[in-house]
């Protein structure tokens, strides 16, 4: 019987969507389960500069019951322009054959059949509410390798021709539905990253680098799941990192932390304007090379943010040293029209940096303000 509706549903879907749908929707499974988060991936029919939005609107219809439903984007900040995942609760009030489509009625129809959550065998039912702070992988997974930090190119002219560039990924190293996972729960949320970022003298004929600093870490990240209508979002990040300069004698510096990042996220009115704050701690495992870092990096940053994902953007970061001095940077980026570069140089980027500790190498030393322009393909 439920083979039989399935497939009356799936006809059904053939004359159930707009002659022309600017949006397409498509399920990861043929049914939904009560009370319960499914995956719906969107498609827009035609690719364009703006971003997928982080939530949508839509309406399940079930015979005469029409309910509204929010679809949260499944990985918070991704910038997918032509298809995007988005994570649902399916209401406890529609079960049976039941129609999903955007609320503005210019999307496809999706059919789906929803069923009430069946029992474990032996045990009454009991009502739950899902947990609030879960590790990231427990969540709607994102891909395994995803960008970590911005990643840029800048071009200044103070004192000499120059670049500062920045390349950052971090990388999930278990499947969250993998056998390693379902054996050692606490890996799940486990990541390795890795960012680089590299002050490049073009001004001088052999145009060395004049430092690079290379951070590899290892970390935990979780994320806290929020009501499907609240304008926050939250990630804590705890683990180990390290930073050194790659070169040796004199010139050498390194560092290991341990360090805990909170990354909060807050939705203004206007639902695309969001303001965001990003505090940072560490304590220092190793400083041998360069022992009086404290006095100038201390011991933790204050990151801010605000502006949209399809407009300005504005991040600042904030340090502040034991000794009274440390730095300030400022970073304000604007989308790019396709037209001008391709899809992976997205953004105008301009950056400002003030204060010691440009690079590792100078940790203690400051080279007056600097200006710098280019593109950044994540910010």
């Amino acid at each position: 019987m439920r083979v039989f509706l399935l497939a009356t549903v799936v006809m059904v879907s053939a004359f159930a969507s707009p002659a022309h749908a600017d949006w397409l929707l498509s399920a990861f499974a043929t049914h939904a389960i009560v009370g319960q988060a499914m995956k719906i991936s969107v498609v827009r029919d035609r690719d364009e500069a703006a971003p997928l939005p982080e939530r949508l609107s839509a309406v399940i219809e079930a015979g005469e019951r029409r309910v509204s439903v929010e679809l949260l984007a499944a990985v918070p900040g991704a910038r997918e322009t032509f298809r995007r995942d988005y994570i649902m609760r399916w209401p406890a009030e529609v079960t049976g054959p039941a129609v999903l489509q955007l609320a503005d009625g210019n999307s496809s129809r999706l059919l789906l059949l929803a069923q009430d959550a069946a029992p474990a065998p032996g045990k009454d039912v009991v009502a739950t509410p899902p947990p609030q702070i879960l590790p990231g992988a427990t969540l709607p997974p994102e891909p395994a390798l995803t960008v970590n930090e911005p990643m840029y190119f800048l071009f200044g002219l103070r004192d000499d021709f120059s670049a500062r560039f920045q390349l950052s990924f971090k990388y999930r190293i278990f499947d969250p539905e993998g056998s390693v996972v379902e054996l050692l729960p606490a890996l799940r949320g486990l990541h390795f990253g890795y960012t680089q970022t590299a002050l490049w003298d073009l001004g001088s004929d052999s145009k060395p680098f004049r430092d690079t600093s290379y951070r590899p870490s290892l970390f935990y990240e979780w994320r806290i799941a929020s009501a499907p209508d609240s304008l926050h979002l939250v990630g804590i990040r705890a683990g180990y990192e390290h930073e050194s300069n790659g070169r040796d004698h004199e010139s050498s510096r390194s560092i290991d932390t341990l360090f805990t990042s909170v990354d909060w996220r807050y939705s203004l009115d206007d639902g695309a304007s969001y303001i965001g704050l990003t505090p940072k701690v560490w304590a220092y495992l190793d400083r041998e090379e360069n022992p009086d870092i404290y006095r100038f990096r201390g011991y933790g940053e204050l990151g801010v943010r605000f502006g949209r994902d399809d407009g300005w953007l504005a991040r600042l970061r904030l340090r502040r040293g034991m000794g009274g001095v440390g730095s300030t940077q400022l970073d304000l980026s604007y989308p790019l029209s396709r037209r001008i570069l391709s899809d992976t140089a997205a953004y105008l980027h301009l950056q400002v940096f003030d204060g010691v500790g440009e690079t590792l190498l100078d940790y203690n030393r400051s080279h007056g303000t600097q200006f710098r322009i280019g593109f950044s393909i994540q910010r």
